[in-house]
């Protein structure tokens, strides 16, 4: 029997267990690529039969990208990376993602192209986000990410090549501040600056503004100062969160900036503990709003309320007139649960987990640690005993011996 005559193959080839091809089409330089094919007889055969057919329609393909990445602008792909963000965020966030957005970044980049998106048109935005619409540096710094998340989805769509906004830096914090004649440090805004991020009161102050406060102000405050609760979580409490047998509290949502209930900073919900100070102040609330079954706090009309701007702008705001104390946010309500409880030894795990929902302890240390109270006992005293104890093992057999 003859022998089968083995084939040569001048255009397909393999490279590992995979078929390429290459060669040189009319028109167009040499070229190769991939057909991601694994090694068969009948797909190498296939390959070399129609292998200008396969570089012709990889190389139309890629004068199609090219054509893609030279035409779409940041405003016609800008719906793509809307769509791309709802996979992996909540629609709150999403929602409040596309606000932002359309405010501070397609004024000036919608009909941008992404290879005119550079370094120096990033800075030059950013100067104009500092100085003419006067942000902090916080806010521009979340645009920025915001700002990124598309360039980095035009990326993954194969419409940019690059991200100026990872190439290029955050404006400096010292641009945002500047003293006054006294020497008073100012913000962006000319409001002075507190070094401190955490402005807590005192245990007997907490007890003075709670005594001074009026109408279900004072459950809320007995509220925020003994939980440790964010403002948002507090405005989205229902009553079904309240388990008073167990004598917990459901954190389960919060409340974002576009006013819609969402999940907790975190994400994570988590079981506080319902002190007694607490559960008597929702008993009270529930003779005035627990009969409707659903928020814990309502407005005079019955409705959720959709922020607390209500609470801050005129019960804390009047309320801390009335006490004598310079405004404070309503946010050091939460700094001040943290400091009073670790200031006075409670397990810094509880106040950190259980309360805070940090999900590190280390948070809990970085913003809190001068206020974690030293015991007065002497270290590693254990030692001690298990010292004296070999100290003797040793004598007996010595004596023993």
């Amino acid at each position: 029997m003859a022998k089968k005559k083995e084939r040569v193959y001048e255009h397909a080839y393999m490279r590992g267990s995979t078929i390429w091809v290459k060669g040189k089409i009319k028109g167009q330089p040499y070229h190769r690529m991939s057909t991601g094919d694994k090694f068969s007889d009948d797909d190498m055969n296939y390959t070399e039969d129609n292998w200008e057919e396969l570089l012709e329609n990889h190389l139309e393909k890629q004068k199609t990208l090219a054509e893609r990445k030279a035409m779409i602008t940041f405003g016609e792909f800008l719906p793509r990376s809307l769509e791309l963000r709802a996979d992996t965020a909540s629609e709150g966030s999403v929602d409040d993602y596309e606000i932002s957005i359309k405010k501070h970044i397609l004024p000036v980049f919608a009909d941008k192209k992404f290879d005119e998106i550079t370094i120096s048109a990033i800075k030059d935005w950013q100067r104009a986000l500092r100085k003419k619409s006067n942000l902090a540096q916080k806010t521009i710094i979340n645009i920025r990410a915001m700002f990124s998340g598309v360039l980095n989805h035009a990326i993954e769509e194969g419409v940019a090549t690059s991200n100026a906004i990872h190439l290029s830096k955050a404006p400096d914090k010292k641009l945002f501040i500047h003293f006054d004649d006294y020497g008073n440090r100012l913000d962006h805004k000319g409001r002075e600056v507190d070094d401190e991020k955490t402005d807590p009161f005192s245990l007997e102050d907490v007890y003075k503004l709670i005594e001074t406060a009026e109408g279900q102000f004072k459950n809320i405050l007995k509220l925020m100062f003994f939980t440790g609760m964010r403002p948002g979580e507090m405005v989205t409490l229902r009553w079904q969160d309240i388990d008073w047998n167990d004598e917990i509290i459901h954190i389960r949502r919060g409340n974002n900036s576009s006013h819609k209930i969402g999940t907790t900073k975190t994400g994570v919900t988590r079981k506080s503990t319902l002190l007694p100070i607490v559960a008597g102040a929702l008993r009270k609330q529930y003779k005035m709003t627990g009969l409707q079954g659903g928020f814990v706090f309502l407005t005079k009309d019955g409705e959720r309320y959709k922020n607390y701007d209500t609470f801050r702008k005129t019960h804390w705001k009047n309320l801390l007139i009335r006490t004598g104390h310079s405004y404070r946010k309503f946010y050091q309500t939460r700094h001040t649960f943290a400091s009073i409880m670790l200031s006075e030894g409670e397990d810094i795990l509880w106040v950190s987990r259980i309360m805070l929902g940090h999900s590190e302890v280390a948070t809990t240390y970085k913003f809190y640690a001068k206020y974690i109270k030293s015991k007065d006992k002497k270290h590693a005293s254990f030692l001690d005993d298990t010292s004296t104890s070999s100290v003797q093992n040793i004598n007996l057999k010595c004596e023993s011996a």
